[in-house]
Formats: C-alpha cells, structure tokens, sequence
C-alpha cells in the first residue's frame, strides 16, 4: 500500500511527475505496466485542478501585495500575448473567445503536455494555461488528455526497457 502512495505523490510533483512516478514504480517497485499506469494518471489528475486554481489564487495575492510582482507579471502576461498573438491569429474578442479558438488553444495545450520532454509536463502546461488566459476547465480537460497520452507512451518506453534488460 505504501509503494502505491509513494508512486502517486511522485506523479504529483513538479518535474518528476509520470515520468519519474512510472519509473519507480516499474523499476524499483516491480509494479505491472498497467498498475503503474493508472496509479500514475490518477496521481496526475489529482493534482491538475489544485495547480490551475492556486496559480491564479497566487498571482492575484502577489499583484495585489507586491509591487514587483504586479510589474513582472503584467509585463509577463502583456509580453506573452502580444508576442505570440499570431500564432492563435484571433484579433477580434468574440472570434477569440469562440468554441474554434477555445478548441485550438486547448489542442495547443495538449500537444505541449503530451509529447514528453523538459518541463512540458502538467506543471509546465498549467504555467502556460496560466500566461496564456486558457479558460479553467479547457485546461483541465487539456492537462488531462494529455498527462492520460503521455503517462501511455512513458509506461511503454520504460516498461519495454525493462523488459528488454530483464
């Protein structure tokens, strides 16, 4: 029961995530590739909904108390948008908030999360949902999708580099 635990808080941490949760779990714990899989999404999942609304519980605090704080992340946020404005290409406000745009920002978002690699994870995804303006839920949905695809390709790499040393 404990290795179970232990599988789940690492799939919550930031950086280690499923990565490092399925890896554990296969390596150290000898868990089946289906147990670690699932103990490591629900892991994951657990923790997407926490993470978006504290950014944005966070943020708010720091705008508010901190002058350096509001300064960064009004710059952040006005930097981010006006520089990567063209690649969502919506000018006008109802054509951005429209199920096409959302669809797309939440594709986007996906894509990130579900392709390993360095810090596109459900962290990094909900930092960029965040900068972004990604509604709440479009994210989670996103973040969920694709920590599901991602922790199905890391249990089939590493449960296959198991094998293949065993």
């Amino acid at each position: 029961m404990w290795h179970e635990l232990i599988v789940i808080l690492f799939a919550m941490t930031p950086t280690i995530e499923a990565h490092g949760a399925i890896a554990l779990g296969i390596g150290l714990f000898k868990f089946s590739a289906g147990k670690v899989f699932l103990l490591s999404v629900s892991g994951t999942l657990i923790i997407i909904p926490f993470i978006i609304f504290f950014l944005h519980k966070i943020a708010d605090v720091l705008m508010e108390r901190v002058y350096l704080a509001n300064r960064f992340l009004t710059w952040l946020f006005s930097y981010t948008r006006k520089r990567h404005a063209h690649h969502f290409a919506f000018n006008d406000a109802e054509i951005a908030d429209s199920p096409r745009a959302r669809f797309f920002k939440g594709f986007a978002l996906f894509a990130f999360v579900a392709f390993p690699g360095p810090f596109t994870g459900v962290w990094g995804g909900a930092l960029a949902a965040f900068v972004f303006g990604i509604r709440f839920w479009d994210s989670v949905i996103a973040l969920a999708l694709g920590a599901v695809v991602v922790a199905a390709l890391d249990t089939l790499i590493i449960g296959g580099f198991v094998h293949f040393l065993s």
